[in-house]
């Protein structure tokens, strides 16, 4: 292989020999196919070298053109960043002269505040001092109310004392004007007898002189006794209008003493609960010294409030011997007629425990002011949309407000009960029960007397209910009854009271 590129070597590059003729001298080169080579070798590396040469030439002038253009860049960029420089430092020293306002307003602030604390200090020492001195004259004052009002109810004690004798005496001056008067129409019958048989004598008087004069006698006797008689019932007259001016000297005194309590309102107050019954009792128990003329208005009103108890459902005849502690005991005898006064007595007495009786039971509302939203009776239920029956009233009022009694008589729940809420429960007697159910809040615990228009707790949305308000039952006899009647009766009561 190696003799064959050798023998085409020497065959592509034969020996060559150059001659130099110098000065009649002849010079000869002997080139040989390895200096051929060489020489071809060297030549091809010196063109490649140059032409490596000249691209590296024209690629460095590329490179200097693109760095010239560069560089341009760079300069306008750093022209750029100059001005940006510029800026930053005109931003800079407008924000160290701003942060030297701040340091001073915060500086001024920190003063300030300081100062506010300083002074927030005296002020909480203020308040504690406020509050100490606020409390000892709520103590005072306290301590105070609650001598005046066990003053009030000691004072209400003797005037309950002096009434009870007044009316002891007012008793003993009527029984005896009762019996006076009696003695006065005794005597006045007898007058007219003694006319009568005057009449029938005074043809014996014309002939009878003696006699004439006896029967003048004992008439200017009876007459005398006749005149004694009215002066008798005139002294227990003024004696009866003595005490019932002395009466209404102890009612004003009363009345006054029990607003003079009432003007220091204090929830659950023992006084307050004990001169509210008080007042109702000494009201209940003013007798009425105008029975006889009044009766035929007493009649009226009597039959009229009768039949408003009536339209409520209730049995006017089983409720009054209730009231009166009548029972069926074993009597008889035969039948006299009453006269006059003696029905329109009875009639007064009558009308007296029906108005006794209205005031036990709830003919009034639970509140002052409302709006009815659900009826009694059928309805479309609020929650699952199907009919049902409603056994109450829906009143609607503002969120908490005050929710009263409707009558007088003893809590016998009050607390959480299930789709109720917060409900109450009042027996009010004659087997009648008021329930006020979804309230806010509750004041009175189980087992609580509480008067009528007493404030039990607050109107609410507790339980099953779509928004504020009071449901409102009248339970008779374990049977829920509309409770619109009541509160219609008791309208109409009040006004039959007005119009007597």
């Amino acid at each position: 292989m190696i003799r064959t590129v050798l023998d085409w070597g020497e065959q592509v590059f034969p020996d060559f020999q150059i001659l130099f003729r110098r000065g009649g001298r002849v010079v000869y080169f002997n080139l040989t196919a390895g200096s051929q080579v060489v020489a071809l070798a060297v030549g091809l590396f010196a063109l490649l070298f140059l032409g490596y040469v000249g691209l590296r030439f024209q690629h460095f002038g590329h490179v200097v053109l693109t760095r010239n253009h560069m560089l341009a860049e760079v300069g306008r960029e750093r022209t750029d960043l100059a001005q940006q420089i510029e800026a930053l430092r005109d931003t800079l020293a407008e924000a160290e002269s701003r942060a030297e306002a701040v340091g001073e307003d915060n500086d001024r602030l920190t003063a300030a505040l300081a100062t506010a604390q300083q002074r927030v200090a005296a002020l909480e020492v203020q308040r504690d001092h406020a509050m100490a001195e606020a409390k000892k004259q709520f103590k005072e004052r306290d301590a105070e109310r609650n001598r005046a009002l066990a003053m009030a109810q000691q004072r209400i004690g003797e005037l309950d004392a002096e009434r009870a004798r007044l009316q002891a005496d007012r008793g003993s001056v009527a029984h005896d004007l009762a019996a006076a008067q009696d003695r006065l129409n005794s005597r006045s019958t007898n007058l007219a007898q003694l006319q009568q048989e005057l009449e029938k004598n005074r043809d014996l008087l014309r002939h009878s002189d003696s006699n004439q004069v006896a029967l003048q006698t004992r008439i200017q006797s009876l007459e005398k006794d006749l005149a004694q008689a009215n002066v008798g019932a005139g002294k227990f007259k003024s004696d009866l209008a003595s005490i019932d001016k002395r009466l209404s000297a102890v009612n004003t005194e009363r009345e006054r003493l029990v607003a003079l309590g009432q003007q220091t309102p204090v929830m659950d107050d023992p006084v307050a609960e004990h001169v509210r019954p008080s007042e109702t009792r000494l009201a209940m128990a003013t007798p009425d010294r105008h029975d006889t003329a009044t009766a035929p208005v007493a009649r009226r009103a009597g039959s009229k409030i009768e039949a408003l108890i009536a339209s409520t459902g209730l049995d006017v005849g089983r409720l009054l011997n209730d009231a009166s502690g009548d029972s069926r005991v074993a009597e008889g005898g035969p039948f006299v007629p009453l006269g006059d006064a003696t029905r329109a007595g009875s009639d007064a007495r009558r009308h007296k425990m029906l108005e006794k009786l209205v005031e036990t039971l709830p003919l009034r509302a639970p509140l002052d002011h409302y709006r009815v939203e659900s009826p009694f009776g059928a309805r479309r239920d609020p929650f699952n949309h199907r009919r049902g029956f409603h056994t109450g009233v829906d009143l609607s009022a503002p969120y908490r407000t005050h929710v009263f009694s409707t009558a007088p008589g003893i809590v016998i729940f009050a607390g959480a009960e299930g789709e109720w809420g917060r409900l109450v429960e009042i027996d009010n007697g004659h087997g009648i029960v008021t329930r006020y159910a979804h309230m806010h809040r509750i004041f009175v615990v189980k087992g609580q007397k509480v008067p009528a228009h007493y404030a039990i707790g607050e109107l609410g949305s507790t339980g099953r209910s779509t928004g504020p308000h009071v449901h409102y039952e009248v339970v008779m006899d374990g049977t829920a009854v509309d409770p619109t009647k009541f509160l219609g009766a008791g309208d109409n009561v009040i006004q039959v009271g007005a119009h007597q």
